[in-house]
């Protein structure tokens, strides 16, 4: 009785980590205030997708502005950059309701912080 109820307190412990790092990854999951625009982040398969509100308040799905990863407890992967006209490394985190992202060109980084909408 004691192993079934030793092994009852693992698989608990186990399966509630796994849902609170879940959460975590999916916490960037929501509309952003950037620079320019509005970015809905949101999720398809393991991957977190960016993409601008257009000026009815909808989803542009033409335009992809963020392509993450979730890693080592931050997102990873590339953001398009207007200025440049092309795709750049981004890091990201989320504190409270800002999104601070890394980004890098080459050896040169640039901090930018958005804030969340919703």
């Amino acid at each position: 009785m004691k192993i079934i109820k030793h092994l009852f307190t693992i698989t608990l412990c186990v399966v509630s980590t796994h849902l609170f790092a879940q959460d975590q990854q999916d916490e960037i999951i929501a509309t952003w205030e950037t620079q320019e625009a509005q970015v809905e982040i949101y999720k398809v398969d393991d991957r977190y997708i960016g993409n601008p509100i257009n000026p009815e308040g909808e989803r542009n799905t033409e335009i992809e502005v963020l392509n993450l990863k979730y890693e080592n407890e931050k997102w990873v992967g590339k953001i398009y950059s207007k200025k440049r006209g092309r795709l750049l490394d981004v890091a990201c985190q989320v504190e409270g309701n800002k999104l601070l992202l890394e980004v890098t060109a080459r050896f040169v980084s640039t901090n930018l912080e958005w804030t969340k909408v919703n």
